[in-house]
């Protein structure tokens, strides 16, 4: 009950989110753009938001079984995430790239399967406030379309995502002048 208030209230009344985008009809449509996230996660990543066992706003019927029956009854049969193969095909954590900055929000549902030990070219940034949660050193706090412009001012810290983003910030321009210094037109 405090969950389904709480989305009436602020992810529908103040945000606006257009809740239809959630349905299982609407993730059927092959023209839906939120149908393809969804299919990597059903094929691919298995990154289903379930609720923790105790103490959550989010309900308990809200659980793996729930994420899999979803997969199915939106691509069928047969569907599931297989995230061995795809660890195994892409890498796992040994990534094979650099100069890549990692960002995480302290409550990010996705952080975990984030980079989060920093190396020399590909750091890993971790932003800690009660309200920081995914997209925070791009968004600010609350995540919504109402912030598109990242203002930090409502997190719970924004002097911790100013910090972040200045970390961030200092990295790229480290690496870009490397690459202007030996003459590169890219890094």
């Amino acid at each position: 009950d405090a969950y389904a208030e709480y989305v009436k209230e602020y992810y529908v009344g103040s945000f606006k989110v257009d809740i239809e985008s959630y349905t299982q009809e609407h993730l059927k449509n092959t023209e839906s753009a939120d149908r393809l996230w969804w299919f990597q996660v059903c094929t691919e990543v298995a990154f289903f938001q379930v609720a923790p066992a105790n103490d959550s706003i989010r309900s308990s019927k809200i659980d793996i079984s729930y994420h899999l029956d979803l997969c199915k009854n939106v691509f069928g049969e047969g569907v599931y995430p297989v995230v061995d193969s795809t660890n195994l095909y892409y890498g796992g954590t040994d990534i094979a790239g650099s100069k890549i900055v990692f960002t995480n929000g302290s409550q990010d549902p996705w952080r975990h399967a984030s980079k989060q030990v920093s190396s020399p070219d590909m750091p890993a940034y971790i932003v800690n406030c009660k309200n920081c949660g995914h997209g925070t050193d791009l968004r600010g706090c609350p995540q919504s379309p109402l912030v598109p412009e990242g203002s930090s001012k409502n997190c719970s810290s924004p002097e911790n995502v100013n910090k972040v983003r200045q970390q961030m910030t200092e990295q790229i321009d480290l690496w870009l002048s490397q690459c202007q210094t030996a003459g590169r037109s890219s890094i």
